[in-house]
């Protein structure tokens, strides 16, 4: 449904070639799962990780703390068959360490399971991730669980914390599966006669039992509202853009980013790659500030067009190759990507922390908000087209150099801010 209403809407916005391309889908599904602590017969709350393996199993629950290496070390022989508790965050004061390592060393310490402590409160949980997307050498590879584990609430994460040394059940019924994925793509022509581009997209799809209204129907409307203000200026005032500027969505983002991946696979190099790819994420969050591209070379073409927008926006660089969205695999293919800077970390809209959940539903969407994100993007995309061929930087990028880069990134936390 999703991907039909997305090629309906390209359609009406007069784009050439509407069309819906299918990939194979790594898929999981899991429930009804159960927790239960066999002592004081509570029942926590558990969500499995997303593609958690089934697991059927009783251990002693051995609080973990942060799952830091000195409280793993003091906890010692008991990890051997136990199943950790420990807590989301990060611990304070020390070096972050990703929840993907932090499980990797539980399960090289010998323990069978791990229950994860959410740190919102109200019994929310979200559906989050126990690998990390840098650890293998190819985009959209679903990798295995270093250990099965599941979310807890906080609030059944204090009731586990004081059960220590009981045994606790722990049953998820995780299913892997073989399906067809979808993205969506199509066309805007441009004026140069080239088969040169620049690509918008974002990803349509959401995880279990939530509507994805921020997480990620707000970047997908975003590109459906760009596609119209620059298909109206294209057929109507005859003001088109230089280069041809291509229009997608991607399925599978929440899935190790398939969509994406399976994306440039179909495309580069078959195609050339892209001039510059924009990818739209949690657009919910906060108003735009700006652009933040993952590698320099662009940067100042990118700030001089945003000055000449006049409106005060800002272009800047990340200190990492950023593994959280779809731009990974674009970054991990040699091509020049990067994100709208919006107030996702700090300042976020109150309201609207929420992604992975039943609660990210459309009110937390603000339609003026976006409408300014669609129109600032077109008019920066509509400028950035009419740089000629000769005046646009050359890209340095080499895939094994950012390998490498990946490769030394990899179990350190990225500088969002």
């Amino acid at each position: 449904m999703a991907v039909a209403y997305v090629i309906e809407q390209f359609i009406s916005s007069g784009l050439l070639d509407p069309r819906i391309e299918e990939f194979e889908l790594h898929s999981w599904e899991h429930g009804p799962d159960k927790a239960s602590i066999v002592e004081s017969g509570h029942n926590p709350v558990i969500q499995p990780l997303l593609n958690c393996p089934a697991v059927n199993i009783s251990g002693r629950i051995v609080n973990v703390g942060h799952g830091m290496e000195n409280q793993l070390k003091a906890a010692g022989p008991l990890l051997k068959g136990a199943i950790a508790v420990l807590d989301l965050g990060y611990e304070p004061f020390s070096v972050p360490s990703p929840l993907p390592e932090r499980l990797r060393t539980l399960s090289n310490a010998g323990a069978t399971a791990a229950i994860v402590i959410e740190g919102k409160s109200g019994g929310r949980l979200e559906y989050r991730h126990a690998t990390d997307k840098r650890w293998d050498n190819a985009a959209g590879t679903v990798l295995p669980h270093p250990i099965p584990t599941v979310l807890t609430s906080r609030e059944d994460g204090a009731i586990l914390r004081v059960s220590e040394g009981n045994i606790l059940k722990l049953k998820v019924q995780g299913k892997s599966y073989k399906t067809t994925g979808y993205n969506t793509v199509a066309d805007l022509k441009g004026d140069l006669d080239s088969e040169e581009t620049i690509l918008v997209g974002a990803h349509h799809d959401t995880v279990l039992n939530s509507p994805g209204g921020n997480d990620n129907a707000s970047g997908t409307a975003v590109v459906l509202e760009c596609s119209r203000l620059l298909g109206i200026l294209s057929q109507k005032l005859d003001i088109r853009p230089g280069c041809n500027i291509r229009f997608a969505t991607w399925g599978a983002e929440e899935q190790n980013h398939q969509g994406s991946a399976a994306y440039i696979r179909r495309h580069h190099g078959p195609e050339p790659i892209p001039r510059f790819v924009i990818n739209l994420d949690e657009l919910a969050t906060g108003p735009i500030k700006g652009v933040v591209l993952q590698f320099p070379h662009l940067r100042p073409l990118v700030q001089s067009t945003l000055d000449s927008m006049g409106d005060g926006l800002r272009c800047y660089v990340l200190d990492h190759v950023d593994p959280s969205a779809d731009s990974f695999s674009f970054a991990r293919a040699a091509i020049p990507t990067a994100i709208l800077w919006r107030w996702r970390f700090v300042g976020r809209h109150p309201d609207a922390d929420y992604h992975h959940e039943p609660g990210d539903t459309a009110d937390k969407v603000r339609t003026n908000e976006l409408r300014e994100y669609a129109w600032q993007l077109a008019r920066l995309l509509l400028r950035l087209s009419h740089v000629t061929e000769a005046d646009w930087p050359t890209s340095p990028l080499k895939i094994d150099e950012i390998e490498t880069r990946i490769g030394q990134e990899t179990g350190g936390v990225g500088r969002t801010m």
